[in-house]
């Protein structure tokens, strides 16, 4: 199938997840607990049973719909895990970050999957297959998916496969694969599919082959609309994902973390939450925050503060472990939340503004700034600022890095101007009309006149370039009301 072919039509990929129920829980057990066969448990019908099971529950012949005592007869070990919806919808919220940051076009699915509409982000990706190869990639990195691609949203999920798809199929195909596919598949009410059995109906294409007449009198409205689905008649209602203005997210665990070290597991598990939202948002965060609650006692707080905006996961795990070593915790902590407001834009592409030529530098300088914030604490370091003024002692100011932005004065002076200036500027005496601090001075050029703070009380002073005997340069200044001079700095 060409490009120009899916130029005209809609491209819908479904997403599912078979083991959501199973995978959203494994974050909150012991690494010793995922190596037993564990399968979760779901109310159905007014008994417990198993709704899915990992591979090591399977090879003791544990399947969906057992009774849990038929599970545990067949394997006394097994680890039944009570069904988290919750965590579920937490764990497919983070499923629709990833799709986002691959299409606009993602819609929940109550029933452990994604929609997602492809058709515009071909060339972005260079083809179908590279993006679905991708999305591939990026999954199995979180979980097990498996995909079904349509020409609508019910298409694409009655024809999801066994496996994940990363080859875009002809229309022929999907046509040929949409009518062979059992009426089964289809969400209908139990007297529907008892209908479908009466009049010898067993397929999609056996369905849509009957007059659209006759269909609507022997089935129900719900029906209907399904079939329009199918044909793309009926445009597909649903509200659009869309990530939300902050972030924030947490990792249960009640049976306790007992020390720093196994804090960082976590940690690192939200972090990278983060950076998937952030590339989905497209933007960099400023600060984060870290809230430790405790089982017992009062919770803790960790507010880590960036000198320059980032979306580096590994770097904020590094500075969250270098503050978390001073963190003074309670004995056990059973939640860890991680969340944000404080974003910036994604810069569109990195300037290089070292002398050198080294792109790295500017990154390096914020590592290190925020290395030493994070284990001296943030008003431990301080840099030069420019400010709105044009007398020189006033012109800069120390500031916290990364808290405060240049605000200097557009266009500079282009008298020399030494590096040091005094304290106290110091007076200058006149003796016979000449200069005078510790040795005589001679004018060598001036003046450049200076004038700040005029809107409160005009203060002008005329700058002149002075030198002595010795040839030891000075700035000195005069001031034009009281006509006073003083040295104001010293050159090298």
């Amino acid at each position: 199938m060409t490009t120009s072919n899916h130029q005209t039509k809609d491209i819908w990929l479904y997403l599912h997840f078979p083991l959501l129920p199973l995978e959203a829980l494994l974050p909150q057990l012991a690494p010793e607990q995922k190596q037993k066969p564990i399968a979760v448990i779901d109310l159905q019908k007014n008994t417990q049973r198993v709704l899915c099971c990992n591979s090591q529950a399977s090879a003791w012949g544990i399947e969906p719909s057992l009774s849990v005592s038929t599970a545990l007869a067949l394997c006394p070990e097994l680890v039944a895990l009570p069904r988290q919806i919750e965590a579920e919808q937490d764990c497919l919220q983070q499923l629709a970050l990833l799709a986002y940051r691959f299409t606009p076009v993602v819609i929940l699915h109550d029933a452990c999957g994604l929609w997602l509409e492809i058709a515009a982000c071909h060339q972005l990706f260079k083809g179908y297959d590279s993006l679905l190869e991708k999305l591939e990639s990026q999954l199995q990195q979180q979980i097990t998916a498996v995909n079904g691609i349509g020409p609508n949203p019910l298409a694409a999920q009655l024809l999801c496969q066994s496996d994940f798809q990363v080859a875009l199929p002809s229309d022929s195909e999907i046509q040929h694969r949409l009518a062979t596919t059992e009426l089964s598949q289809l969400t209908t009410s139990r007297k529907q599919q008892q209908s479908f059995k009466q009049l010898g109906l067993r397929t999609i294409g056996d369905l849509l082959a009957l007059p659209r007449t006759e269909l609507s009198r022997r089935f129900d409205a719900q029906l209907m609309a399904s079939i329009a689905q199918l044909n793309s008649e009926k445009p597909f209602n649903a509200p659009l994902f869309q990530p939300a203005n902050s972030f924030r997210d947490l990792i249960q665990n009640p049976q306790g973390i007992f020390n720093k070290e196994s804090l960082l597991f976590p940690m690192k598990t939200l972090l990278q939450r983060l950076c998937n939202y952030l590339m989905a948002k497209q933007c960099h965060c400023r600060e984060i925050e870290w809230h430790f609650e405790p089982l017992i006692g009062e919770s803790r707080q960790m507010h880590i503060q960036l000198s320059g905006s980032q979306n580096s996961w590994s770097n904020l795990l590094l500075l969250s472990r270098l503050q978390l070593d001073q963190l003074e915790l309670p004995g056990s902590i059973e939640q860890i939340i991680l969340l944000t407001d404080q974003f910036v834009d994604m810069p569109m592409g990195m300037c290089n503004l070292d002398l050198f030529g080294d792109n790295n530098s500017a990154q390096q300088s914020c590592e290190l700034i925020d290395s030493l914030n994070a284990r001296l604490g943030i008003d431990a370091l301080s840099q030069p600022i420019l400010n709105q003024d044009y007398l020189p002692e006033q012109a800069s100011t120390l500031a916290t890095p990364g808290k405060h932005s240049s605000t200097g004065i557009n266009g500079k002076s282009k008298a020399p101007q030494p590096l040091w200036l005094l304290t106290n500027p110091a007076p200058v005496h006149l003796r016979n009309k000449k200069l005078y601090w510790h040795q005589p001075l001679s004018i060598i050029s001036g003046p450049e006149r200076l004038c700040g703070n005029w809107w409160q009380s005009e203060q002008q002073r005329d700058y002149y370039l002075a030198c002595d005997s010795n040839g030891a340069r000075y700035w000195l200044f005069r001031e034009t009301s009281s006509q006073r001079w003083f040295v104001h700095g010293l050159f090298s």
